[in-house]
Order: C-alpha cells, then structure tokens, then sequence
C-alpha cells in the first residue's frame, strides 16, 4: 500500500511541474488508475 501512495505523489508531483496540456493529463491518468488499484485492493 505505501508503494502506491508514494508513486501516487511521484506522479502528481510531476503532473505539477508538467509543462504540456497532454504531459499533464497523461499524467493524471496515470494516478488515476494507481488509485483505482488501490481501491480495489482496499475491497477485495
């Protein structure tokens, strides 16, 4: 669980210096989906 949350921040960190509009939602949808194991993994 702590490797997803500090690769969550690694990503938004870099979402945050991002310069380009498609850097950043590339970005973002990286975090999303690692949140979205991470729920899963909290209901399973």
């Amino acid at each position: 669980m702590k490797k997803i949350n500090k690769k969550y921040a690694e990503i938004m960190g870099q979402a945050d210096k991002a310069v380009g509009r498609k850097e950043v939602v590339s970005l973002l949808k990286k975090a999303v989906m690692i949140m979205s194991k991470s729920e899963e993994n909290l209901a399973a």
